[in-house]
């Protein structure tokens, strides 16, 4: 497979499930909360494709397969692509687009402040994810896109704090588990 048809493919697999949530939208087909729907899936693939994200260079080093880091850039966009849909639909499903309401939602529940934390360290990570902030960054670039380790964790705590109220652990824990084996990885490789 080229890398340009592996490139296709793989931004085809990460559109297919906003493309799916736009259609089961459409036809009235997510259930009896169509919100709280909204909110799942664009949080759990924007955590996801962050994970994916983080795979890439790990991946890349146990396969000897450079061709992957061009489709990390990628990725990543599609899982702050992911997080912008979810804080929009949050921000309209449960305040109408009133920022006062999120601001002090923030101050009254932790995982609401961890999630904008979190989103609000990915937007420069976003915004310099181009050749032309490479270069004018330099090192500093890489410095800056190391945070995504942080990111995650923060991902992981929003999702642990979110599901606590429903004192469901598994997802988190698992994500969380995998962060930590990228984590471990990375430094692993640098040594």
């Amino acid at each position: 497979m080229s890398p340009r048809t592996a490139w296709q493919l793989i931004w085809l697999l990460c559109a297919l499930p906003l493309a799916d949530l736009v259609f089961r939208s459409a036809g009235q087909q997510l259930g009896p909360n169509p919100q709280e729907a909204i909110l799942r899936a664009t949080g759990l693939w924007s955590l996801t494709l962050l994970l994916v994200t983080l795979g890439v260079t790990p991946f890349r080093q146990w396969l000897r397969w450079p061709e992957l880091i061009p489709l990390r850039r990628m990725l990543g966009l599609w899982a702050f692509g992911y997080a912008c849909i979810h804080l929009l639909a949050f921000w309209a499903f449960e305040h109408d687009f009133d920022l006062a309401g999120v601001a002090a939602d923030a101050f009254k529940r932790p995982f609401v402040t961890v999630g904008l934390l979190s989103f609000g360290l990915m937007l420069p990570m976003a915004l310099t994810s181009n050749a032309a902030a490479m270069r004018r960054l330099g090192y500093g670039w890489k410095r800056l896109h190391r945070v995504i380790y942080a990111i995650a964790l923060l991902a992981c705590v929003h999702f642990f704090l979110h599901r606590a109220g429903k004192s469901n652990f598994i997802d988190p824990a698992i994500a969380s588990v995998v962060v930590l084996i990228l984590l471990g990885s990375r430094i692993y490789f640098r040594r």
